[in-house]
């Protein structure tokens, strides 16, 4: 029986997400997993307060960049010779991660951490920490090195 079948990676094209997406790659071969790689569009939560919202071309701006990102994500997987189905959500990234994580009940997801000090992580709160309660399946949180290496 195979470990991982199904391993949803969210990536969003930073250092952090590409080593991610390195491992998430690595372990995806080995178990011979289908991925599905997640690029979410974090809209800000003042947006829904807001009378006018945001410009409509600063959205489509946004969501051309998300969306150059999991194209970029999806090339790197397929040339890694993986199967990949890339998907593109708007709205906070936990929730949309842990939404498309039940919906393709997948066995495992990959996410990167980039180091923040406790303030910002007090207001922006840790996607993995927070995913630790939402998801029902492992999760693989890649950490950087402290060298820089890979």
């Amino acid at each position: 029986m195979t470990l991982y079948r199904q391993i949803l990676m969210a990536y969003d094209g930073t250092e952090a997400g590409r080593l991610a997406l390195e491992q998430g790659a690595e372990v995806a071969r080995m178990t011979e997993a289908h991925v599905h790689l997640l690029a979410v569009l974090r809209l800000p939560a003042s947006l829904g307060f807001m009378q006018e919202g945001y410009p409509q071309n600063w959205i489509d701006e946004q969501l051309q960049e998300v969306q150059a990102s999991l194209d970029e994500g999806v090339a790197r997987l397929r040339e890694a010779g993986l199967e990949v189905t890339g998907h593109r959500r708007e709205g906070e990234p936990v929730i949309e991660i842990s939404h498309l994580a039940r919906e393709l009940n997948v066995d495992l997801v990959v996410v990167g951490h980039t180091p923040r000090g406790r303030l910002a992580r007090w207001w922006h709160g840790s996607v993995g920490t927070t995913l630790l309660d939402e998801l029902r399946c492992s999760i693989l949180v890649v950490m950087p090195r402290e060298d820089g290496s890979r």
